[in-house]
Parts: structure tokens; C-alpha cells; sequence
């Protein structure tokens, strides 16, 4: 059994602290009163943050509002196998709700409901942290969609890519609203069969247009980007991927309006913040990756080259667990610093490259590109259908933008 698997947690976020509380370095343990300890008087041997909607694994749909909020505190790697305790602000005292190990790099973490007003801090090792608050998180520019309904909302979201694409490597699929169901509360993105082409398609190979990957049924593609953006924040969606290879399901995000210049800070970028390749996938099958300035730019992957996200059965929650099983909850924060990637608000890993200072849309797709098509195997196994059950986004509070952008969408 894996140790990482039998809590979900969350991991560094924005530095968010709630001035004003009295003695918020607090006692150690237990129930304290704030007034015991006068603040700054010890040296808190954790920093804290809070990050919103990050947790929310399981097998059945739920309302995005009652995704886990993250608490994090980031101790030392010294500090390893230590208790760590979650203490919640009752009138002026601090009372313990929930306590934990602290994990090998020296992070705790906790899942918290995200009830507006209530403040948190970490105790342990040390003093205790300074406080955050649920309350760090919530603009009128958020978006959420539960996917209620039967259909999808054409008023919060747009197809994409309805044109085959031979320069993206997608000759045989383009973006359908075939492709795109809603019911039960959750959107199902698939891959089918373009039954109007009784063709084969032959998807030449790029560096040698003379030989094809193979001759395949044409497809229609699952491809909706938003019509809300953010600055900075963090968007998260809940999904249970398909299956299987021979296409790749994504959550990412592009410029609503950029400058067309290389200067990610203005032209903004492609931000990859979960791709899933299908069950097998040598590397784990997951993957998050920065485009700078945006599509098909500077390539920056988490983790290196590859991009792969190591070990990813850690961040499942049992040995029966899989992404094509259960739904999990992947995210990006998005600050002036970087990017911050998680799966059920662990940490998988961070990109400080490449960082968009522009607005930018989310995406959901289940995209079939020419170079994967023969790793599906029998063509009887289409429909592959990946699940999005909500999809929310955060606006930072402090880079509130002047004008709120519409998006533009683009292939």
C-alpha cells in the first residue's frame, strides 16, 4: 500500500495570511486561547496557505461546491514523520479539528470544507503558523458549471476546432458538438465515429509525408473552451478520464486576447494543466506542460523533458483506485511566480516559466491527433468518453483585472 494514499491532501499555494487576529501563534496542541501567547513572541516553524475546490475524489458525481478546500503547511524536511495539528478559530480560541503526519518533504496537509468565515491555522513542531481564511478566495469573475441539465450551455461555452487540422496533427478529427453530451450532471466528452465519411483517412507521417501512420475511420472530437477568463487563480476540474490510448484527454487554458508578440507576458501562453494518454501510457500516462508563448511555442514540461508526472499512483487513494475508475480533481494555481499543478490538491509539481500575465479561458477535450490513432487497437473500441462532473475557476483576489476579457476562442 502506498503511504501517500491514505489521505488526499494539498500542497503549497499563494501566501495567503488574515491580519487582525489576536495571537494567531498560538499553543501547540489542543484547544488554546488566543490570548495565551502573545503573537510573534516564537518563531513559527511552518508557513501556511489555503487553496479553494482542490480535493474531491470519489466514484459518484457531487456539486463542485462541495469540493475539500486545501490547508497547507510547509515545514522543513527535518520535521518528517512529526504530528501536525489543523486548529479552527472558535470566537477568540483555537480548537483542533483534524491532525496529521508530516509527509517526507516537509509538508502537511489538510481538507477543510469551504464555508465562507472560517479561519484556520497549523500547529505542530514549533510555533504555530499565522492564520488564512476561506474568505481569500472569491470575486464576482469565478465560474463554476455543475453541468445540470441535458444539454450543454451554450451561454458559458463555444466548440472549438471544427475544422480538420493536418498543421495540429489532427487530419482524421475535428471538433463536433456530436462529440459532447450532458445529463446526470456530468459532461461526457467523447471520441466517435464520423459516420458521415465512409472513407479511410491516411495521416501522413510530418517529417516523411510520403509514409502514413496508418488508415484509420475519420473521428469527431469533443473540444469546448469557455467564455470566461481569468487573471491569475486557480481553475480546477473534476474528471474521470477514458480509458484507453489512441487519444488524449485534456484540461488546459489559452489567451482570451494576447499580443501576438513571444513575450508570454503579454501574448500569454498554452497552460497543459492535466493530459491523460490512457491506461498503459509508458511514464504513467499523465502529463502538464507550458506553451510559451502559446501553441506549439517554448515547450517547458513539468518535471523536465518528458513532462510526465512520476509516480502517479501516489496520488490515487487506494490500490483499486484509477483515473479512468474514479473522479479526481485536477488544478492549476496560476500566480505571477509560476504555476502550480495538483491532482486532489497534492502537489505533482511547479513551471516558473513561460508565465502568462494576460487572461486566459479553460478548455476541456478529448482530442484524437494522428500520431496516437493506432494505439487504440480495434476501432469497435470507440466510443472512448472522458467524464467532467464541474469545472471552476478562481480569479485571484489581488490581480483583478480593469476589463474583464470575453474570450476569442482559436483552433
Amino acid at each position: 500500500m502506498l503511504s501517500n494514499r491514505k489521505k488526499i491532501a494539498a500542497v503549497a499555494s499563494l501566501s495567503v495570511a488574515t491580519a487582525g487576529l489576536a495571537a494567531a501563534l498560538g499553543a501547540t496542541s489542543g484547544a488554546s486561547s488566543a490570548a495565551d501567547i502573545p503573537a510573534l513572541q516564537r518563531r513559527a516553524a511552518v508557513t501556511i496557505s489555503i487553496v479553494p475546490g482542490a480535493i474531491g475524489p470519489g466514484s459518484g458525481t457531487q456539486n463542485a461546491a462541495a469540493a475539500k478546500w486545501a490547508v497547507v503547511g510547509k515545514y522543513g524536511a527535518a520535521k518528517a514523520g512529526k504530528k501536525a495539528v489543523l486548529q479552527r478559530l472558535s470566537g477568540t480560541t483555537w480548537k483542533t479539528v483534524d491532525k496529521t503526519e508530516i509527509g517526507k518533504n516537509g509538508e502537511v496537509v489538510f481538507g477543510v470544507p469551504g464555508t465562507k468565515g472560517v479561519s484556520y491555522r497549523i500547529d505542530g513542531p514549533g510555533a504555530a503558523s499565522t492564520a488564512v481564511t476561506t474568505d481569500a478566495w472569491g470575486t464576482p469573475l469565478d465560474f463554476v458549471d455543475n453541468f445540470a441539465g441535458s444539454r450543454l450551455n451554450s451561454a458559458y461555452w463555444e466548440q472549438r476546432g471544427t475544422e480538420y487540422q493536418p498543421e495540429s496533427r489532427r487530419t482524421c478529427a475535428k471538433g463536433d458538438p456530436k462529440a459532447v453530451k450532458v445529463g446526470g450532471g456530468i459532461a461526457k466528452l467523447s471520441v466517435i465515429v464520423d459516420k458521415s465519411r465512409k472513407t479511410l483517412c491516411k495521416p501522413p507521417k510530418p517529417n516523411n509525408p510520403k509514409k502514413i501512420f496508418g488508415k484509420f475511420k475519420w473521428r469527431l472530437n469533443a473540444n469546448i473552451g469557455a467564455k470566461t477568463s481569468i487573471t491569475y487563480g486557480v481553475t480546477a476540474a473534476r474528471i474521470k478520464f477514458q480509458p484507453l490510448q489512441g487519444q488524449h484527454a485534456s484540461l488546459w487554458m489559452q489567451p482570451a486576447a494576447g499580443d501576438g508578440s513571444r513575450n508570454p507576458v503579454t501574448a500569454g501562453t498554452e497552460i497543459d494543466i492535466i493530459e491523460w494518454f490512457g491506461k498503459d501510457t509508458p511514464g504513467g500516462g499523465l502529463t502538464s506542460f507550458i506553451y510559451a508563448p502559446s501553441y506549439l511555442g517554448d515547450k517547458f514540461a513539468l518535471g523536465g523533458n518528458s513532462g510526465f508526472i512520476k509516480n502517479p499512483e501516489q496520488y490515487l487513494t487506494s490500490e483499486k483506485d484509477d483515473w479512468y475508475k474514479r473522479y479526481h480533481v485536477f488544478s492549476v494555481e496560476w500566480n505571477p511566480q509560476g504555476y502550480i499543478f495538483r491532482i486532489d490538491g497534492m502537489e505533482t509539481g511547479r513551471i516558473n516559466k513561460g508565465v502568462s500575465a494576460v487572461a486566459e479561458y479553460p478548455i476541456l477535450s478529448l482530442l484524437s491527433s494522428d500520431y496516437e490513432l493506432k494505439k487504440l487497437g480495434d476501432e469497435k473500441n470507440l466510443p472512448q468518453t472522458m467524464s467532467v462532473d464541474w469545472i471552476h475557476t478562481w480569479q485571484d483576489p489581488a490581480h483583478i483585472p480593469t476589463t474583464p476579457v470575453t474570450p476569442t476562442p482559436v483552433p
